[in-house]
């Protein structure tokens, strides 16, 4: 046997050691856990059937105001025992008092600055005392967060119309000229371009419904119906609707596009009942942005739709809806996996099996930090696979071997049986990054 092939017949018996380690680790949590769960049962009943038995009679120290404390007994703790544990409470307070002032800390680094400085009026710079001039000796400064509230005003456009003086339009026609308008999103609507664009940011990025944007505006002096603010926003969704096909269309061009889905409970029409929509984004690691999509349903036809003419990789989770869509496009289509969903499901699965899920987002996380490598180092795509396969396809061997040990040691109802049946059935589709540089790219993967 040569060398190489004992280092990783010892790596092997290593990484199964760890796994062993961690399954003991796991199962000795929950037997301690069923262990506390049985006694806080077991003292709980027992305290119920003390209760139903023990006559009503009032308990000793009732009714005094000031009641005299017990004599300490031999079981009871001594105060030596007592100083200790208030002392490791006031450890524990401290450190909590100083983990909740260094999260609260006001970070103003970001702020754009502007100074101002306060001097004394050059004929008031006289001692009283004494009547000596007095010049400056030092400097006192702090810091004040200011806030400079937004406001709507209100633009009259006037437009100029040129014609011929009155003295000579008799004599003669000429069709009069009008001073053009700037351009506006929206023709006939009242509303300016930086208005429709703060009513959307509030409403898609703040969360802030209209009724609540109404009542705002409603405080600040304009009274706006809230079918207005409706129209407003459907108005520039479809102005902006170029802006986002463009986007879409860059996103297509490949040669790598992931996508997931959001369900979202979207309300039927006049009688219907409620469905359950999806909306996806769309990315592309070479493309600035990121493109949302709204379907209905999540068939692959739909998908199909949006994929339009895209060939390439299609990076995204286990859905089986999205190879069924490559399937339905002409483009040449790669489906490939998303280590990003992986590591949730781990994630996820933490308070069944914390070792092991553990040991499982420790092996997740160095093939991210290989990724976060080749990006401080501006690696080409070619040296980018490279060093995957140098680096991170020993990782994925040791992943995908210990979700095969282990995947039929959980019941199938716990999060840890899922997420190692997940990474299991899509070991294929997530060895697809160590085939071509240009998938899994910074500009979308997930932090670990």
């Amino acid at each position: 046997m040569s060398l190489e092939e004992l280092q990783a017949k010892v790596e092997k018996q290593e990484s199964q050691l760890l796994t062993s380690h961690a399954l003991i680790a796991d199962r000795d949590a929950k037997i301690e856990q069923l262990t506390a769960d049985v006694a806080t049962l077991k003292s709980h009943l027992e305290r119920l059937l003390a209760n139903h038995r023990a006559p009503r009679a009032v308990q000793e120290g009732q009714g005094e105001l000031f009641p005299m404390p017990d004599a300490p007994e031999s079981e009871a703790e001594s105060d030596d025992e007592l100083c200790d544990e208030a002392n490791k409470d006031d450890e524990r307070e401290h450190k909590k008092t100083q983990r909740k002032r260094s999260s609260n800390k006001v970070d103003t680094s970001l702020l754009p600055r502007e100074d101002r400085r306060h001097e004394i009026p050059e004929e008031q710079r006289i001692c009283p005392e004494t009547g000596q001039a007095l010049v400056p000796i030092g400097e006192k400064t702090f810091d004040e967060i200011d806030y400079q509230r937004a406001k709507l005003i209100l633009i009259r456009h006037t437009q100029v119309i040129y014609g011929l003086p009155p003295d000579q339009s008799e004599d003669r026609q000429a069709n009069p000229i009008t001073a053009p308008m700037p351009p506006r999103p929206l023709e006939g609507s009242a509303a300016s371009a930086t208005l429709l664009s703060w009513l959307i940011v509030q409403k898609y990025a703040n969360h802030l419904p209209l009724y609540r944007q109404e009542e705002i505006f409603a405080r600040d002096g304009l009274r706006l119906p809230r079918q207005t603010l409706c129209d407003w926003v459907l108005g520039a969704t479809e102005a902006l609707q170029p802006i986002a096909d463009c986007l879409m269309s860059a996103i297509r061009a490949g040669p790598v596009m992931q996508l997931d889905d959001t369900p979202v409970k979207c309300q039927g029409g006049r009688g219907q009942k409620n469905f359950q929509a999806y909306l996806w984004t769309f990315v592309n690691p070479e493309v600035s942005g990121v493109a949302y999509r709204f379907t209905a349903g999540r068939a692959g036809d739909l998908i199909a739709a949006e994929l339009g003419d895209f060939a390439g990789w299609l990076i995204g989770d286990g859905y089986s809806g999205n190879k069924a869509a490559s399937k339905k496009v002409e483009g040449d289509i790669k489906i490939g996996g998303c280590w990003a969903h992986v590591n949730r499901k781990f994630k996820d699965a933490r308070r069944d099996a914390p070792a092991i899920a553990k040991l499982f987002r420790n092996d997740i996380k160095r093939l991210y930090e290989i990724e976060r490598e080749a990006d401080e180092a501006n690696l080409d795509p070619e040296a980018r696979l490279e060093l995957r396969r140098q680096k991170s396809l020993p990782v994925i061997d040791v992943l995908c071997a210990r979700a095969l040990r282990l995947k039929s040691d959980f019941s199938d109802s716990d999060n840890i049986a899922m997420a190692i049946k997940y990474l299991h059935n899509q070991r294929e589709e997530l060895r697809r990054y160590l085939e071509d540089g240009q998938i899994g790219r910074a500009s979308c993967r997930e932090r670990v």
